[in-house]
């Protein structure tokens, strides 16, 4: 089993993580730790080192990488140097539940499954655990509750990771995990879920230079990770058959996803109007590129009201619907 861990200026949580490494049932003996520090400039490097002798792990490595800005790099190099049999991505401000590594494990083997996703605990923040999840079996065919669960920290079989014709993509600054958990959800043959553990708890980081997902990005780069989204899905389209139809479902979920949760969040993060309009004029045209009017008759009506609202000249008027769309989505009254 390997655990790669990727870290930036992460002095402050980064023992937590660790710790919640070194605690595992599963016993240190049959853990890899790999952790790839995207060139920071406090003593997270250090910290890191130190656990070197704290247990007797089946491997331990502490990779210090020139600064990039995102985890993209660092989870490639953790994927190229992985030896465990299956890998569990975790990020330095975020730690584990202590049977969470043995439980998925046990899942992963019991099911010969590609993917598991272990329940995620929010501190801070909502947990993206997949929507639906608990009322199917434990594997199953898709469904669309799998993309409200986008983020990269599953257990994954690393021989079916280094199949895939897709790894993450060091210009994206902003969601690189979408793409690559699509492709993963894609391809995969075998998908699991754990219920009944608590595995992943999941923070939410201060505001800072490191935490690329709330800086202050242009329109463009902010959704720079659509194009690689819908380019892996149109490959897939192309391949015809259940492939087609597939990645034809999902690319509709997925707008509905987008349009009903991701985007109003990123437009009401935008504390001028005008930011929020220029986001929203950038996402119409990806949104006419990308086919999510030609998947108007799967759109739900929260989706349909986002989208339309995306030309509006008004960036107030926008910021206004987004909140419309959010409030609906947590079944709030907008009025409330």
């Amino acid at each position: 089993m390997t655990v790669g861990v990727t870290s930036y200026n992460s002095a402050g949580t980064i023992r937590r993580c660790l710790d919640s490494v070194l605690q595992q049932s599963l016993g240190a003996s049959r853990m890899e730790l790999i952790v790839v520090d995207d060139g920071s400039d406090d003593d997270t490097l250090t910290q890191v080192r130190s656990y070197r002798s704290a247990a007797n792990w089946s491997g331990f490595r502490a990779v210090r990488q020139r600064a990039t800005g995102n985890a993209s790099t660092g989870r490639n190099e953790i994927l190229t140097r992985a030896a465990g049999k299956y890998v569990l991505f975790l990020d330095a401000d975020d730690y584990l539940g202590e049977q969470a590594l043995e439980t998925m494990a046990a899942t992963a083997r019991r099911h010969r499954a590609d993917i598991v996703t272990g329940r995620y605990v929010g501190v801070g923040r909502s947990a993206p655990n997949v929507l639906g999840a608990e009322e199917h079996p434990t594997v199953h065919p898709y469904h669309p509750g799998w993309l409200n669960s986008l983020h990269i920290q599953k257990l994954f079989s690393v021989e079916f990771l280094r199949g895939l014709n897709y790894r993450f993509n060091p210009r994206l600054n902003y969601a690189n995990d979408h793409p690559f958990m699509l492709n993963a959800f894609l391809h995969a043959q075998r998908t699991a879920f754990v219920h009944d553990v608590d595995c992943y708890f999941i923070t939410l980081a201060a505001e800072g230079p490191g935490h690329i997902s709330r800086a202050r990005l242009s329109a463009a780069e902010q959704l720079r990770f659509l194009h690689d989204c819908f380019g892996l899905l149109a490959l897939a389209r192309g391949q015809g058959g259940e492939m087609a139809r597939l990645a034809g479902r999902m690319r509709a979920d997925y707008w509905n996803r987008l349009l009903k949760l991701h985007l109003p969040m990123l437009i009401l993060r935008k504390s001028d109007p005008e930011e929020a309009a220029e986001l929203a004029h950038a996402a119409a045209n990806l949104a006419e590129i990308y086919g999510a009017r030609t998947s108007r008759a799967r759109l739900a009506p929260g989706a349909e009201t986002m989208l339309s609202a995306l030309n509006e000249p008004d960036g107030q008027r926008i910021m206004d619907v987004a909140e419309q769309v959010r409030a609906e989505v947590r079944g709030e009254d907008p009025a409330g």
